[in-house]
């Protein structure tokens, strides 16, 4: 960025992430936590994506590129995952949770969700039916990865992300809805025989489970942040102090600390907990912003909104039992959406020039 001297516009996105890379640098030297000062930087790599994905997103062709070759890519990602599978069962371990190269279950669920729904936008863009079949062969495997990952929270979260893109379609018609009902149907089914035959419980017991289990941590997360409510404990405060306030949620465990935590497993509550109040600000500063650019795209018909808008919905939802942005290549998404957003509601798109032909002469005029 430096060396190609690419504008940096003084827009939401990147004021919000900047400030956000300064005030946790900041919350990190107070609390004397080096782990914490070097992860800031994360949110200044945030902000330079940012600022490159400004400046690239600025055709329609360009971001259909990116989305095609992120799906490909992930097609390789899901089958690496299915051999894991098959590998981790032909050892004696069945009940294993695939991760792919993702290095955690929930975020690779997360991420084969988000494909799952750029799929479905660009099925709607496709030019011949060969590519609709590679399509359709691409997502019965990323359906068959996203399943062996067992994620509750981010099945849940595609099923809202996916009516959510249904509802800001732009032509709704019955055989729509009917798919649509179809589709969570079959993914529901097919999540439930997963979970009941492979890891031996219900979806509804999974979920209890996993709901208990965070509530021990979201207790002790509201306890740290009670304790710093400004600047917080830094990024990985959770990661270095959450085993001295944070217990499972479990009588026959209750003297048992986690010693392992990473993040208060809420997108809201790590907010708070890294970076006190005024993190959270900033970062509902963007959300308040970048919802106001979406409804500006509804206005104006905006073919790209369901999926922007379905991302930002999974994003919601999910990040009630996880926090799905310290996940780098979700974080990526996430801000490359936003500049998308940004770009396409504040007329920084370029569009193909119209030339008109000079009556009193042979040169062409750009219209």
């Amino acid at each position: 960025l430096i060396k190609g001297k690419i504008k940096v516009e003084m827009n939401y996105w990147n004021i919000g992430l900047f400030c956000l890379f300064i005030y946790s640098m900041v919350s990190g030297i107070v609390n004397k936590s080096i782990l914490s000062f070097i992860a800031s930087f994360g949110f200044l790599l945030y902000f330079a994506l940012c600022i490159f994905a400004q400046n690239y997103f600025v055709k329609v062709s360009r971001i259909n590129t990116v989305l095609k070759t992120t799906v490909y890519l992930s097609t390789i990602a899901a089958i690496g995952g299915i051999i894991e599978k098959i590998a981790f069962t032909l050892v004696g371990m069945p009940e294993h949770r695939i991760f792919s190269s993702f290095g955690n279950p929930n975020m690779t669920g997360a991420w084969f969700g988000n494909i799952i729904l750029i799929i479905f936008y660009l099925k709607g863009t496709k030019k011949d039916k060969s590519e609709g079949v590679t399509y359709n062969i691409i997502i019965v495997l990323i359906v068959i990865a996203l399943m062996l990952t067992e994620s509750s929270g981010a099945f849940i979260a595609l099923v809202g992300g996916i009516f959510i893109y249904y509802l800001m379609k732009e032509k709704k018609d019955f055989k729509g809805l009917i798919a649509i009902s179809i589709t969570v149907s079959i993914l529901a089914i097919l999540f439930m025989t997963v979970q009941n035959k492979v890891a031996k419980t219900t979806p509804i017991g999974e979920i209890v489970t996993s709901f208990n289990s965070r509530v021990g941590i979201w207790k002790g997360a509201i306890q740290m942040f009670l304790v710093k409510p400004i600047l917080g404990w830094g990024l990985l405060g959770t990661f270095e102090h959450g085993s001295n306030f944070i217990f499972k949620d479990d009588p026959t465990l209750q003297n048992k600390i986690i010693s392992f935590l990473i993040h208060p497993h809420n997108l809201w509550l790590a907010f708070l907990v890294g970076v006190g109040v005024v993190g959270l600000g900033i970062y509902l500063y963007v959300k308040l912003n970048l919802y106001r650019d979406m409804i500006k795209l509804y206005k104006q018909h905006n073919k790209l909104l369901p999926l922007i808008a379905s991302i930002n919905a999974m994003v919601i939802i999910q990040g009630i039992v996880d926090c799905t942005l310290y996940a780098p290549q979700l974080g990526i998404i996430f801000v490359c959406t936003g500049a998308i957003t940004y770009n396409m509601a504040n007329d920084k798109m370029i569009r193909k020039a119209r030339f008109i032909k000079s009556k009193k002469s042979n040169k062409d005029i750009v219209a």
